[in-house]
């Protein structure tokens, strides 16, 4: 139950109103009196915070002496938060619509934290329109899987290149199959993600909150990370001996471009 209370004070419940909504779950209908036992919410309390959970539609009373509560149930509510929060979210983008903003301000961003990549990769991952090229490691692979496996579903052609064992079905993949914790002795893990040749995410993925990465729009460092990948591929497919040509020739912006003759081998 903890766990659900720290998830429903991330969407704006107050502390005493996860804990009655929770209690509520467990044991229904209750009255005020048997809530604030429950909870140790004072029973100075605990009607304000019940009703104000009726009045937001988290829960229902029924009755009257004495007067009994019943919380909504847990897929109606996940139905409210949601649409709750989506339409904060229209607001929000009506809002800064109304703004004019030089995107060129935000040229560059700073993610700080590793939960934080995370979730900006799994973001642009789900946004794809084309093409995700990423360089990393197993860990963080395996945190994107469930997005990329949905890329894959609908049509976004995934590159992948890793020093560490990769899953076939997330994609294309070139792999040296080293093992990840041998590889973790003598290097920091590091990401590298260009999304439709526009986005880019580049940086440290130490598992701590004090680990940075940047994430642009500018064309310049998103040819600077494609290429960076694309060397990786080629230097892996003479070292493994196997033909990295069509994995080039998917990643580069034009396809059409003849990589022997840039490459001149």
């Amino acid at each position: 139950m903890n766990e659900i209370q720290s998830f429903l004070i991330k969407f704006g419940f107050t502390t005493n109103a996860a804990k009655a909504y929770t209690a509520l779950l467990k044991s229904n209908p209750s009255t005020g009196y048997e809530i604030s036992a429950q909870t140790n919410i004072p029973r100075s309390a605990i009607y304000n915070v019940l009703n104000r959970l009726v009045s937001q539609g988290f829960a229902n009373s029924v009755g009257d002496s004495p007067k009994r509560y019943i919380p909504l149930p847990p897929s109606a509510l996940m139905q409210l938060l949601n649409q709750s929060h989506n339409e904060k979210l229209d607001g929000l983008e009506e809002a800064i619509g109304n703004i004019e903003i030089d995107d060129q301000t935000f040229d560059f961003w700073h993610l700080h934290g590793y939960r934080n990549i995370i979730l900006k990769a799994k973001e642009l991952i789900k946004n794809a329109q084309k093409k995700i090229v990423i360089s990393g490691w197993k860990r963080e692979i395996e945190e994107l899987r469930k997005e990329l496996i949905a890329a894959n579903k609908r049509g976004i052609e995934n590159t992948i290149f890793s020093f560490t064992s990769i899953d076939e079905q997330l994609g294309k993949i070139v792999s040296y199959e080293l093992d990840e914790e041998d590889l973790r002795k003598i290097w920091t893990p590091k990401v590298i993600m260009v999304v439709d040749n526009q986005h880019t995410i580049m940086g440290s993925t130490k598992k701590t909150e004090d680990c940075k990465a940047i994430l642009t729009k500018n064309t310049a460092i998103n040819e600077i990370a494609t290429n960076h990948i694309i060397l990786d591929i080629t230097l892996a497919g003479r070292r493994l001996d196997f033909d990295s040509d069509p994995y080039v020739k998917n990643i580069m912006r034009d396809p059409a471009e003849n990589l022997q003759h840039l490459l001149k081998v």
